[in-house]
């Protein structure tokens, strides 16, 4: 018994001993800790501080602007803006040319069109005459290329890529062809489609990549009235279906004008009496359908969200315009009056403007900002954060909300 006492004592006394001196390691060990854990205090610290900053920003109400700066500029009579990479496009019958927010010309293309049909993906943008035979596929750094159908041109859709997809008319039949950045025709993609067999190519969308081709078909027949929508696959994986033919669905007694991809695996449709979204990157399917009661007036859309616009039944506003995300779910309901030009959704949120008025509102739906420009807006578009640019007639104005 005294041996356990001894081996006890002995015991405690060299814990003690530890206790005050503690080992070399021991301190390291405890030094490190306490850093560890001063550096996770400050990195929970500056998010904290962070959120409160981002949700201050997002919810911030402007009351009015100022222009930091002002570029004088000629818009000829006629011409037409549409915002393009940090700039915007002007194009007339006489050509397209790209300027960019501080006044830059970068680029120019000339040509003599009667009703000239743009399509813009990215930074590349395909500018081609309804019913005539020759399309401009232009690359953001001017490149372009020059393409002749041989066909009268019905409609046209641009990919990111450079791919360039035409509606052609023929006799009794319409073609389909796709062509590559080169303006090359690629041999092997190519559809024929007839009212008899397919219907008529009522729009038509390529995806980021190139490879995804979307067609919207509306037939008529026996006294009734079908859209399908058709995926082509013209990478590897399509080469395994009969006509690349990948997936597709059809849609009785509706009209789908208005066919778009998100991104390489996220496409939609919208007909008069519904919105279709559709997912997968190489077979898409469709993944969520939402049926509307209500006629829809416009369309629009980002990489992330689908709005909708409907005259607003509820009162709150002329106008009611609903955000749909990816899953067909409404994120966003916000009512207004103005009778806009254009609405653009961005990561900052949504701007509707007219040429002599703008609203601003986050992606929440609340306004934070309503006013008049000084002069009349032909186009009015985001930069960075707080700042936006207001093109006119006579000048480039970049804006700071107030």
């Amino acid at each position: 018994m005294s041996n356990v006492r001894d081996y006890l004592r002995k015991k405690a006394e060299r814990d003690e001993k530890n206790t005050k001196n503690p080992s070399y390691s021991t301190l390291i060990l405890k030094h490190r800790f306490v850093v560890f854990s001063r550096i996770l205090f400050c990195l929970a610290f500056a998010a904290g501080i962070g959120v409160l900053i981002y949700i201050q920003l997002k919810n911030q109400i402007y009351t009015s602007y100022t222009a930091v700066s002002t570029i004088e500029k000629q818009q000829y009579e006629g011409s037409i803006c549409l915002d393009y990479a940090d700039g915007f496009l002007t194009y007339s019958k006489d050509g397209i040319s790209y300027t960019d927010s501080k006044g830059n010309a970068m680029w120019n293309q000339t040509f003599e069109m009667q009703n000239p049909l743009v399509r813009i993906a990215g930074g590349r943008v395909a500018v081609a005459d309804y019913n005539g035979h020759i399309i401009h596929s232009i690359a953001r750094n001017g490149n372009s290329a020059e393409i002749d159908t041989n066909l009268p041109i019905r409609d046209l859709a641009v990919s990111e890529s450079g791919m360039v997809a035409a509606v052609l008319e023929d006799t009794d039949t319409a073609w389909i062809y796709l062509y590559d950045g080169k303006g090359e025709k690629i041999a092997y993609a190519y559809l024929r489609t007839t009212m008899q067999k397919s219907g008529y190519p009522l729009a038509l969308a390529l995806s980021p990549s190139g490879s995804l081709l979307a067609v919207s078909y509306l037939s008529v027949g026996s006294g009734s009235m079908k859209s399908s929508v058709a995926f082509y696959n013209f990478s590897s994986v399509g080469q395994n279906y009969v006509d690349n033919f990948v997936s597709g669905a059809d849609y009785a007694d509706s009209v789908i004008p208005t066919l778009a991809f998100l991104n390489n695996d996220t496409a939609f449709a919208v007909a008069d009496n519904r919105l279709i979204i559709y997912s997968g990157d190489q077979r898409p399917r469709s993944s969520a359908e939402v049926f509307l009661e209500e006629e829809i007036q416009s369309v629009f859309y980002n990489e992330n969200y689908i709005g909708l616009v409907f005259l607003d039944r509820s009162g709150g506003g002329k106008y009611k315009l609903n955000l749909y995300n990816t899953s067909g779910l409404v994120e966003t309901t916000l009512s207004f009056d103005l009778d806009y030009k254009d609405i653009i959704i961005w990561k900052g949120g949504i701007i509707i403007y007219n040429e002599t008025q703008c609203i601003l509102a986050n992606l929440d739906g609340e306004k934070r900002f309503q006013g008049e420009f000084e002069k009349p807006c032909l186009l009015f578009s985001p930069i960075s954060g707080k700042r936006y640019m207001a093109v006119s007639k006579e000048s480039i104005d970049i804006i700071e909300m107030q």
